[in-house]
């Protein structure tokens, strides 16, 4: 008797469907399993024997195929162990099945006593049991998160509870409809706008591309305070929607990355804030790895922010790498043996010094590096890379008289509203217009000619500036989104002049020129 069952095995940060086929028949006894098994997935047999006997059955001494179709993709991991046991039971005649299994996946790692460990990614195989309008059969120790997701599943302690759900001795499937709007929240710490005294327009450039996800790039000397107003960015930023918070849980559930101590199945609310060093390798950066791709930072700060400090420093190789992420939203990480796509819309806030020294331009110290010095250190830096950053801000020295002061008039808590009302008003002038975009930034050129509604005079008045400053084309249309986010903040249906004017000042600096 031939038995399928539906599983999956993951690979980059997505559930792939998997039919496990069971054939038993006369023969030298033996379990074969074929389809491009990895070595976890060959181990299961010896977990399957001793999880069945200690289920209470009797392994049955025959010749045993096990076909993992489509067969030629790899299967990885550990969750196959659930659906190998009960298509072994259920072909050998010990398990009468009661339920059409057709309806559902199943997923689980055996333990040596039959009971379900819990198993990575649980959220990925959840979103697949969605999309093709199944039922999850899976360990109890995912239960907490499969709750939030909104599928229908069933949840065992042990291979013996689902034997007695297929024999039709379990009640009907657990169901949650709608996610909580408070899942597992991670804060980390970071300073209040308040906190920042002085840079007062570099504060309202923050505010500017956070509310519409515009990418920023700080310059200063050492200790100005750049490092300190991108962590407070994270202060202004609104929470996760339901779908964002699925998608970058879903990623972290792949990543290698975590903390020690971090559950596997920690579910975010909280959009993410990755820091990276600029001794970051490539691979660090983008992802990748073996047989299976694993996200890179880029991908961990899907849906947040990825801050890139001493932006000058990184590689030219690794800094290229970022091109085709910023401008598409998301990495394609093509190898020998594998091609996959992985989501990393981001939010970029890099920050670099002008000069080997620190202080070219600055106004409190004299730069000490030589105008060949000077050529040689933006020399480095990546042209399209830059060009792919809407907004540049200098960020000087605070006087000393002014460390002491309380100069700041508004915290992140209200800066926050303002970016959220902001959020609201293009998200909803974007979905009116039949784009299906949250941001300004992600426009194309012809949503944003579609939704830009500048006036002409404002479009003649930019025409004769982008002339004068040279802009490249693609910065000729970045400009505009910022110009469209400056509108937004104020409530304005039409791009004005001053908008336009505000985001021409956030163009390259001198410095970059």
């Amino acid at each position: 008797m031939t038995v399928k069952l539906n599983s999956a095995t993951f690979f980059g940060v997505d559930a792939i469907p998997v039919n496990v086929e069971v054939f038993i028949t006369h023969g030298v006894p033996g379990t074969m399993i074929v389809g491009l098994p990895d070595s976890s997935t060959r181990e299961a047999k010896d977990r399957v024997v001793a999880a069945i006997k200690n289920s209470k059955f009797e392994y049955p001494v025959r010749k045993i195929t096990i076909n993992l179709s489509p067969a030629d993709i790899r299967k990885a991991g550990t969750s196959l162990d659930l659906p190998l046991a009960v298509g072994i039971l259920i072909s050998a005649g010990l398990l009468r099945c009661r339920v059409a299994l057709e309806n559902y996946i199943m997923a689980g790692e055996l333990s040596l006593t039959g009971g379900l460990n819990k198993i990575k990614s649980i959220i990925a195989l959840g979103i697949l049991a969605k999309k093709l309008n199944k039922c999850l059969l899976i360990p109890s120790k995912n239960k907490r998160v499969a709750s939030l997701l909104g599928v229908d599943f069933h949840s065992f302690d042990s291979l013996s509870g689902v034997c007695e759900f297929i024999e039709g001795k379990k009640s009907a499937p657990e169901t949650v409809d709608e996610l909580p709007d408070n899942p597992v929240t991670l804060i980390p710490p970071c300073p209040d706008l308040m906190d920042i005294k002085g840079h007062e327009f570099a504060k309202r450039a923050l505010e500017v591309a956070v509310s519409g996800r515009h990418n920023i790039l700080f310059s200063g000397p050492p200790g100005s305070g750049k490092t300190m107003l991108a962590q407070a960015a994270q202060g202004i930023m609104p929470g996760l929607s339901v779908r964002e918070s699925i998608e970058t849980s879903n990623i972290y559930s792949f990543s290698r990355k975590r903390t020690a101590g971090e559950e596997d199945d920690l579910f975010i609310s909280k959009r993410p804030f990755i820091s990276v060093h600029h001794s970051i390798t490539t691979a660090g950066l983008i992802g990748g790895g073996g047989n299976n791709p694993v996200p890179g930072d880029i991908s961990l700060a899907h849906n947040g922010i990825l801050f890139i400090d001493e932006f000058s420093e990184l590689s030219k190789k690794t800094l290229d790498s970022l091109r085709q992420p910023l401008q598409d939203g998301v990495v394609n990480l093509s190898r020998s043996r594998f091609s996959a796509i992985i989501p990393c819309d981001f939010m970029l806030i890099a920050a670099m010094n002008p000069c080997d020294c620190g202080y070219y331009g600055d106004k409190a110290r004299e730069c000490e590096c030589s105008p060949a010095d000077i050529f040689r250190f933006y020399k480095k830096l990546s042209g399209p890379v830059l060009d792919r950053i809407d907004m540049f801000v200098e960020v000087y020295s605070v006087p000393a008289g002014m460390l002491m002061e309380n100069t700041s008039i508004e915290g992140s808590a209200e800066v926050g509203e303002r970016v959220l009302k902001t959020r609201k008003f293009q998200e909803e002038r974007l979905i009116a217009g039949g784009f299906n975009e949250k941001y300004n930034s992600r426009l194309n050129e012809s949503g944003l000619e579609k939704h830009i509604n500048i006036t002409k005079s404002a479009l003649s008045f930019y025409n004769e500036a982008c002339k004068k400053l040279d802009i490249s084309s693609r910065g000729y249309f970045r400009t505009l989104k910022v110009a469209r986010t400056v509108a937004d903040m104020e409530g304005r249906e039409a791009v004005q002049e001053d908008s336009i004017l505000e985001a021409l000042n956030y163009k390259k600096t001198r410095l970059m020129k």
